[in-house]
């Protein structure tokens, strides 16, 4: 029995000389991690990886117990050694306070329930499958609470929901598949779900650390829409891939794939032309994120790839068109994932020639018509247009007409943000069809005229020299082109000048409030130089004598009644 001895203390004592040196070496490798990267990050990628090795070192020094109830528990110890690590390092992404003690006591409770299977002898069936069945429950219970405290440590409350709902119904799947004996664990299972935890650590590090530092780096750089949509899509492209990744370990550590190959056994459409299972249908869906993601991401580093002067304007251009073709690209791909290809789509398209024709007629002219506006360079992003018959009346705009600013150039429709912040969606085909004023075609710079009267005393070259200064005094008059008062007209009851100066529209797109302040700053130095502003003035002459009746107060009624003649 003594020689028997060696053979269970020493795979013992190694493994715990093994924590005693990870828990040394923890404070100075991640005391050196965090000199070059940031703290939070440091210590989770220590702790996550200590508990891979520690997992990997007991079990591996396990196999050398011929004991089996000893070599259990040595392999029960390194798990519960290991989740310890993992709820660790969850702990350090989050803030919160409150039961954080649960999942180590839900680790414990399986530990304890596994060494009184292992070694009180129990004889009693029922009581060592409740063991059996307490062991997986609170393992279970537990790695849900780490779960759900990952996912809290994600800022997107949608993601974190996500990560939330999908990391329940995955871990509630394994635990009924590892309850009826669908899924066995070893160590290569074991080993699967080690790397699982990791890419979750990781996939919460990207989502809370990562992609909002990312997104206050490129601030300045990219309007406040764009860095949302920018951190949303990799968000949603990570979360795929972690999915993906995922699934990919399950069916290569486990036969957790066996299940996931009878998806594709279930057929939703099964004919001779099309075959689409569960599987396939659930592929497309997650290619169908990926490539849109990539789809946004692309166009938005596009974008970011033009000078900041040139971004908004040939950026935009180019974004809308990688998104026009990149959206009719990801179609076929995704058509074709799902066994969708022209040989099925002809026969069909045949069989609804007709009525196909009639019903795409107006979405093809509208897609076309997007290529064409974007290829012909005649409508870009951030041009200033003003389309006529389109009135919005609810904001108190009663305009026949509306002045804004091209948002969006889509696959069927363009977007047109005016000043008062409506947004208005009008079918590419309009701006085929239809005139366009176009503020910013080649450039930027449009000319004001703005009339003014003054009364006929007026000395005109005095009046020219004021409304010149208040011209020269504008801050939104563009120097370097030409300016002028020009003598427009003798008007009926005042001289009419006209101040001509010019504006760069995308700078300044409100061009009635420059309108306002000009008028202001003239009125003040006309009135200060005695120089009226007349209003309509007129003589009215009557041709027939007029009867005139005076009322004095105190005689009681009209006393006086006279002709008064033109």
């Amino acid at each position: 029995m003594l020689k028997q001895v060696p053979e269970v203390v020493t795979p013992f004592s190694l493994f715990l000389l093994a924590i005693s040196v990870t828990v040394t070496s923890e404070f100075i490798l991640r005391k050196a991690l965090r000199k070059k990267v940031e703290e939070t990050i440091a210590d989770t990628v220590f702790l996550t990886l200590s508990s891979i090795f520690l997992f990997v070192v007991g079990w591996l020094l396990s196999n050398q117990i011929s004991y089996w109830n000893y070599r259990e528990f040595l392999r029960n110890f390194s798990i519960l050694v290991s989740a310890v690590y993992i709820t660790r390092a969850a702990h350090l992404l989050t803030s919160r306070k409150k039961f954080r003690f649960l999942p180590y006591v839900c680790f414990l409770l399986a530990f304890t329930a596994s060494a009184l299977f292992l070694f009180f002898p129990f004889e009693n069936y029922r009581i060592l499958q409740a063991l059996t069945a307490a062991k997986k429950f609170f393992i279970f219970l537990g790695s849900l609470m780490v779960v759900w405290e990952l996912s809290s440590a994600i800022n997107r409350q949608i993601i974190a929901k996500t990560v939330k709902v999908t990391g329940t119904i995955l871990l509630s799947i394994l635990f009924i598949l590892w309850e009826f004996e669908y899924l066995k664990f070893d160590v290569k299972t074991l080993m699967g779900i080690a790397i699982i935890v990791f890419l979750t650590a990781i996939l919460t590090v990207l989502n809370s650390k990562v992609f909002p530092f990312l997104r206050e780096k490129l601030k300045g750089e990219l309007p406040q829409k764009d860095l949302e949509s920018l951190e949303q899509n990799l968000k949603t492209l990570t979360s795929v891939i972690y999915l993906l990744v995922l699934v990919a370990v399950l069916k290569g550590f486990s036969n957790f794939g066996n299940l996931i190959g009878k998806l594709y056994s279930i057929y939703i459409i099964n004919t001779d032309l099309v075959k689409i299972s569960v599987g396939n249908l659930i592929n497309t869906i997650f290619l169908g994120v990926i490539l849109f993601s990539l789809l946004n991401l692309g166009k938005k580093l596009v974008k970011l790839s033009f000078p900041k002067e040139r971004r908004e304007v040939e950026g935009g251009s180019a974004e809308a068109l990688i998104f026009n073709i990149g959206v009719l690209f990801n179609v076929i791909v995704l058509l074709s994932s799902l066994g969708i290809t022209w040989k099925v789509l002809l026969p069909v398209a045949g069989t609804l020639g007709v009525g196909l024709g009639f019903g795409l007629q107006t979405i093809m002219n509208n897609y076309v018509s997007g290529f064409i506006l974007l290829f012909s360079k005649k409508l870009k992003v951030g041009d200033i247009l003003e389309l006529p018959s389109i009135s919005v009346t609810t904001l108190g705009t009663t305009s026949p007409s509306v002045f804004g600013k091209v948002e969006d150039i889509g696959i069927l429709s363009t977007i047109i943000k005016t000043n008062d912040g409506v947004e208005i969606s009008i079918p590419n085909s309009s701006f085929i069809n239809s005139p366009i004023v176009n503020f910013s075609y080649k450039d930027p710079y449009v000319r004001l005229k703005i009339p003014v009267g003054v009364a006929y005393s007026s000395d005109p070259m005095k009046v020219k020299e004021i409304l010149l200064s208040v011209i020269e005094e504008l801050s939104y008059t563009v120097k370097f082109l030409p300016k002028t008062v020009r003598f427009e007209e003798l008007g009926d009851s005042a001289l009419i000048f006209k101040a001509i100066f010019w504006i760069d529209v995308r700078k300044h797109l409100w061009v009635r409030n420059i309108v306002s302040d000009f008028y202001y700053k003239a009125w003040y130095k006309l009135k200060e130089a005695d120089i009226e502003i007349p209003f309509p003035q007129n003589d009215i002459w009557f041709r027939n004598s007029l009867k005139v009746e005076i009322e004095k107060p105190g005689n009681g009624g009209i006393v006086d009644k006279s002709d008064s003649g033109t």
